[in-house]
């Protein structure tokens, strides 16, 4: 098999109360209920005003949630040690020219572009190393807002609607997402598939990663992945882009053994892996 592959993907009246009085009353029960009905009063402008302040206090809280989703999330190295901005300082390496993303290439590694069936678009980028996967993907992102926050807290909604269970682990890549979501074997029996997501917010960008086959399971092979996640360099270009948009990959000029495979599970680019477990 050549070094690329391609991976095809088809693209929310009521009446008023009525009082009445039954009989009057003298002026010394009038004045004295008026008295009592402005401690009434004094109680309920007092009770409106905490109901205020705890609605208040809500709001709040809710905008420091909404303020900390829109935080950028990368490793506090990430400047030193990548995932790079092409304006920035980065070490010397083979790298694969993919247009906004540079990639690095080893020895015995194959890249898989993932192209749209329409558009042939290049979508995604993944690199298949000693039996694990890494898939890359960027996204245009505001200068002071990231991304990762926000799309870790969906992806922890979508596994749970789906049955799934998702742990956050804190590594090298900052916030990780570890999933196990239901499958089924290849004998068809009930099972699990786990993936791990990474996410590193840029300027102006973040990238995706998506762990998967031996890069769950074996602690070295995902090492040598996350190398080189970390050696990506970014060029967003400075076209004008709307937050969350796909940023377009270009697929580079190659001699012309390429094999096109179809996408049957967008979940697992292997055809088999130690990912699926048998539930019994």
């Amino acid at each position: 098999m050549g070094l690329f592959s391609r991976f095809k993907k088809s693209t929310p009246t009521t009446d008023d109360d009525i009082r009445t009085d039954d009989e009057l009353v003298d002026d010394d029960e009038l004045d004295a209920q008026d008295t009592g009905a402005e401690a009434d009063d004094r109680d309920d402008d007092e009770a409106d005003a905490e109901s205020a302040a705890d609605e208040a206090e809500s709001d709040d809280d809710d905008l420091d949630d909404e303020e900390a989703l829109l935080e950028k999330s990368a490793p506090f190295d990430r400047s030193e040690k990548g995932p790079f901005d092409i304006s920035e300082e980065y070490p010397e390496h083979d790298r694969l020219d993919l247009g906004a993303l540079k990639v690095p290439v080893v020895d015995g590694m194959q890249v898989r572009l993932d192209t749209d069936d329409d558009s042939q678009r290049v979508l995604a980028v993944t690199l298949i190393h000693d039996g694990g996967g890494i898939q890359l993907q960027a996204f245009a992102t505001p200068r002071s807002e990231g991304l990762w926050n926000t799309v870790r807290q969906q992806l922890t909604e979508s596994v749970t609607k789906q049955g799934g269970e998702s742990t956050e682990l804190h590594t090298s890549l900052g916030k990780e997402l570890a999933i196990e979501v239901p499958a089924k074997t290849e004998s068809g029996r009930p099972g699990k598939r786990a993936m791990r997501f990474a996410g590193i917010d840029g300027p102006r960008w973040f990238v995706r990663a998506v762990f998967s086959g031996k890069a769950v399971t074996d602690d070295e092979v995902r090492a040598e992945l996350s190398a080189l996640f970390r050696g990506v360099v970014v060029d967003r270009g400075e076209d004008a882009m709307a937050p969350r948009e796909l940023i377009a990959l270009t697929a580079p000029q190659v001699d012309g053994d390429e094999t096109e495979e179809k996408d049957e599970d967008e979940l697992n680019p292997f055809e088999r892996g130690p990912e699926i477990t048998e539930v019994r």
